[in-house]
């Protein structure tokens, strides 16, 4: 058995109640045929991907968040319908497997989120910086 270096999902479709259902589960390590194994939850262990009539196939899954630091004072500014801007503290940067950073805001329930998923976002705003636009440019 070799751990799965590189995240990889298996896939799966199936029918409940008339409607068609997608999942996924982490790809967790590869057998010695070099098929996908996934974790089976109702026997505790480890099975094949492909087990099951919903498989549909493997891909690339996501890297892994691996870590959070504070804000450090940015901010994720929105603009309104009306044209004006405003300014949200980030809370947070998370850090993937991969090196790579996201922001974090939260809104006024405090459930938390990347802003650049947003309609509304418009851009990052470092410390220090002018929270409006330039509109010279």
């Amino acid at each position: 058995m070799i751990p799965a270096q590189h995240p990889y999902e298996a896939n799966y479709q199936q029918e409940v109640d008339g409607r068609t259902v997608f999942r996924s589960k982490p790809v967790i390590a590869w057998d010695d045929e070099g098929q996908a194994l996934v974790v089976d939850e109702r026997n505790g262990r480890l099975v094949p991907a492909n087990n099951g009539r919903t498989f549909t196939g493997l891909s690339e899954g996501g890297h892994p968040v691996v870590a959070a630091i504070p804000g450090g004072g940015w901010g994720a500014r929105y603009k309104g319908d009306d044209g004006s801007f405003t300014v949200d503290p980030l809370v947070a940067w998370t850090v993937r497997s991969d090196g790579t950073l996201a922001p974090v805001d939260t809104d006024i329930t405090g459930v938390c989120d990347d802003p650049t998923a947003m309609s509304s976002f418009d851009g990052l705003v470092a410390p220090g910086s002018a929270a409006q636009p330039d509109s010279s440019a």
